[in-house]
């Protein structure tokens, strides 16, 4: 009887909120019909909303300016731009970026800094609304199994050692919401918001596992990176007893004090199907545990592609949906009747084409054009420049549709957002500190096989001193995890421990591979961050890397496994 009562009161608690995304998918298809007087009054509300600060002082910005005029006042910006506003206003409340007030700031990775703190304004957390509304009632059109269940939408997980460090609403995703809407989103969620105030990420997959399997009635897993839902099936093989143990007896079987504030799960069903359970990963044990599951979104472009596609073989049978481009400082596309269009409704958006470098409003692209956006939000940050690079593939009436390429300035396999300055700046403390060694690049090897990816340290050694693999491996590892993404991917088990390879033809192995993709000898330039794509030699499967015991409990998974964020995830 329970069980058809939860079956009812999800159904009701679906009904609502795909009623309520009504609304933002209506405004959303009528701004897709006229995409420049959109755009044009989204820039005026944001121009409104800095008016009185810090900023429009020193930009002389006024709420009636052109766009040509904003563009003369405001060049293109990126974080260090923002970074002293942002400082200030985060450390006295005053309106020093927008008039919205800010209660919430994210963390996110930084190019050159190990940090960004990113202001979620009201005004900003509207914006997000813009975009989540449309795209929830696209997605119910498109799945219409995902009404007949509970979801699962990834937290946003945050580091062990910055948990301290952030206020509640940070580390829990429903905070984005309404108050209204998050009343019955919370009921959807088979994983309680409640699970944000844990104090570690493997407390926090402990418990999302347990709620997990826990549920028979889960229609929906949105991740934004399918390397976390395949770190999700290793953790639910590596926890099988204990969680088997806490559905069965209603009592945490690990945790218990750290947990003491969440209420456990209790499944019979679940406990037994994990009891006989193998620990094998495969399309069996997950229609088992969710014989509801209707659909399954992740990231599936760009260096994400590997494991969507391995994430769709372990669901065989569940309807996919990749995602569209969101970072922590906003939204760009959603996806949208089977493509990805400008999330038109939530920021100001100009694009600088990356062959001319001249900058584009949407209503002036055109197909085929590579750019990279240029985002004007309700945060504050104005014409603040993404290291996204993406391509306009299509539209829907005046709306561009894009496709991802790919990050810019870096390297980013799992959502650790690593970049060349970080890069140049390792392979130079190394350097001081092992005057027998020569950093060549920092290297991200991506996983092809079972085994996680990582980053590997390239260098040559002196024939008359030893190798320091070791010691280099644990420093690097060390740095490394200065680095809010690479420590969050570290943490969900993402990614493996850094490695450090010291040989004699340590340029050779990067000549080679160079000359594998076709390129001229005389013309290699070594990079200081280097994507592997390419056949990985068997030195690298041999590199050094020296492992703490408390480190070893994350590796080795039985499936190798980009942070998530947002709600909509």
């Amino acid at each position: 009887m329970a069980q058809i009562a939860t079956k009812g009161f999800s159904r009701l608690a679906n009904k609502l909120s795909k009623i309520t995304s009504y609304a933002g998918y209506r405004r959303f298809t009528s701004a897709m019909k006229d995409v420049e007087s959109s755009q044009t009054s989204r820039l005026k509300n944001i121009l409104q909303s800095v008016q009185e600060t810090k900023v429009a002082d020193d930009y002389g910005l006024t709420g009636v300016l052109s766009l040509s005029q904003f563009k003369n006042k405001i060049p293109v910006t990126e974080y260090h731009t923002w970074s002293p506003y942002i400082e200030e206003q985060r450390s006295t409340g005053s309106s020093i970026l927008s008039q919205s007030p800010c209660e919430r700031y994210q963390p996110t990775s930084g190019s050159t800094s190990a940090i960004k703190w990113i202001p979620y304004s009201d005004a900003f957390l509207g914006e997000l609304d813009q975009a989540i509304s449309p795209w929830m009632w696209d997605l119910y059109q498109q799945f219409p199994g995902m009404s007949r269940g509970r979801h699962y939408w990834s937290l946003s997980w945050i580091p062990g050692s910055l948990r301290e460090q952030i206020s509640g609403n940070v580390n829990d995703d429903l905070k984005l919401l309404s108050s209204w809407k998050r009343i019955f989103m919370s009921a959807l969620m088979t994983v309680p918001d409640e699970i944000s105030k844990t104090q570690t990420s493997e407390q926090s997959l402990f418990a999302s596992l347990c709620y997990l399997a826990a549920d028979q009635s889960l229609s929906v897993i949105s991740v934004w990176s399918p390397t976390f839902a395949i770190n999700l099936l290793n953790g639910l093989s590596r926890f099988r007893e204990q969680i088997s143990e806490t559905l069965r007896t209603g009592t945490w079987s690990i945790y218990s004090n750290e947990l003491q504030f969440l209420k456990p799960p209790k499944s019979k069903y679940g406990a037994n199907v994990l009891t006989e359970w193998n620990g094998e990963i495969d399309s069996i044990i997950v229609h088992l545990l969710w014989p509801s599951l209707s659909v399954i979104s992740s990231w599936d472009t760009s260096t994400s592609a590997i494991w969507a596609e391995q994430l769709q073989k372990i669901f065989r049978g569940v309807k996919f949906q990749g995602k569209g481009l969101w970072s922590t400082e906003g939204v760009v596309t959603i996806p949208f009747q089977g493509k990805y269009p400008l999330a038109v409704n939530s920021h100001f958006y100009e694009f600088m084409d990356l062959q001319d470098d001249k900058v584009y409003t949407s209503w002036e692209l055109k197909k085929g054009q590579i750019v990279k956006p240029l985002l004007t939000t309700g945060s504050g940050l104005l014409r603040y420049a993404m290291k996204d690079q993406i391509e306009v593939v299509d539209f829907i009436q005046q709306t561009p549709c894009f496709q991802f390429l790919g990050r810019m300035d870096g390297t980013d396999m799992v959502g650790e957002k690593l970049s060349g300055a970080l890069a140049s700046d390792l392979l130079a403390k190394t350097a001081n500190k092992h005057r027998e060694i020569k950093p060549i690049s920092l290297v991200a090897v991506p996983s092809v096989t079972s085994e996680q990816p990582y980053y590997l340290l390239l260098c040559d050694r002196s024939e008359t001193h030893e190798s320091q693999a070791d010691a280099v491996a644990n420093e690097l590892e060390a740095e490394l995890n200065n680095h809010f993404h690479y420590q969050l991917a570290r943490d969900l088990n993402q990614l493996g421990h850094a490695r450090c390879l010291i040989v004699d033809d340590a340029w050779k192995l990067y000549e080679d591979r160079c000359r594998r993709r076709g390129m001229v000898v005389g013309n290699i330039k070594v990079e200081p961050l280097t994507l592997w794509d390419s056949e990985i030699p068997d030195a690298f499967k041999n590199a050094r890397q020296s492992i703490t015991e408390e480190q070893s409990k994350y590796e080795g998974s039985s499936i190798g496994i980009k942070s998530d964020i947002m709600v909509g995830a």
